[in-house]
């Protein structure tokens, strides 16, 4: 295997403690697309209960194009920029071009992506290549059709996931390939088999687990993820006792180094906060420095 089996995380990050207070965040997540080709069972776009409180949409490139000239009032560049959120970013048309508005304003030192490769194509892969994306995640949900179908809830046809990956990577320059894989619904076996299958196609390979971010308990049971006995007791007594306050040490370091702003604009200190219950503000009416500085903040 020639990729390197690790997490996508930066090589030389110091300790955040260090760091703090942040004149300009670290990282940003931009939205281009809330809207999904998939319902992946472990997620929110597979409950329509959820998707109903939402405002699912393609980003305008007038929103993008606010953000980008917000970026330029922060004292340094934002350290890496995720091009992705809630959806599929490739259902952007303008996925392209706004990698490349990003890459041409000098105000970002990386952009990534994460896509579900449903809709990579030959010609689309060159198109993101050359609008200068320096890192993509590749995330697989299956090693076979009835996989995908399975997890995703959408036919897919693995041998197209696989062919295009390879053709991204024969092609890739130098934009970094992440693959990644959720373990927790797969064997041993199988997780050898998708090390086997992708690690040559790749430059970092992972095998991920679901994250206790929303409700586990149904979607450990409809896809018979064998959590821990510890986990599945957490997850109980989440969602059973509401009122209790969280322990004052378990706090998410997130907030203190990124920022997320959604597709229709709203702006929040989290990347988990699909339905934007923590809204700082707009990018149409409030301006990103002074939210991060605190000088604007709007509480919803």
């Amino acid at each position: 295997m020639k990729a390197e089996f690790r997490a996508p995380t930066s090589k030389d990050r110091k300790p955040l403690i260090e760091l703090l207070p942040l004149k300009t965040p670290l990282t940003m997540y931009i939205d281009p697309s809330s809207i999904c080709n998939f319902a992946c069972k472990f997620c929110f776009q597979a409950n329509k209960k959820i998707k109903r409180q939402m405002q699912l949409q393609l980003m305008t490139m007038d929103i993008f194009n606010m953000i980008v000239e917000q970026l330029g009032d922060f004292e340094d560049s934002i350290k890496m920029v995720h091009l992705h959120g809630f959806g599929e970013p490739l259902l952007n048309k303008n996925f392209y071009k706004m990698v490349k508005i990003l890459r041409d304003s000098k105000l970002v030192d990386r952009i990534a992506t994460t896509t579900n490769v449903s809709l990579l194509t030959k010609e689309n892969t060159h198109k993101i290549i050359e609008s200068g994306l320096n890192q993509v995640h590749f995330s697989i949900y299956g090693l076979s059709d009835d996989n995908y179908l399975t997890f995703s809830g959408k036919k897919t046809s693995f041998k197209h996931i696989l062919d295009n990956i390879k053709y991204f990577y024969a092609n890739k320059k130098n934009c970094h390939i992440h693959i990644k894989i959720n373990g927790d619904y797969y064997s041993n076996a199988d997780k050898e088999r998708f090390l086997d299958i992708f690690g040559d196609y790749c430059d970092s390979i992972f095998i991920d687990g679901v994250a206790n971010i929303w409700p586990l308990m149904d979607v450990a049971e409809t896809l018979s993820i064998n959590l821990s006995k510890e986990q599945k007791e957490t997850t109980k007594l989440q969602h059973q006792y509401k009122h209790i306050k969280p322990q004052k040490d378990n706090l998410c370091p997130n907030i203190f180094y990124q920022l997320m702003i959604h597709s229709n604009g709203d702006i929040s200190p989290c990347c988990a906060d699909y339905l934007g219950k923590i809204k700082l503000g707009n990018i149409k009416t409030h301006n990103l420095k002074n939210i991060w500085g605190g000088g604007n903040r709007v509480w919803s």
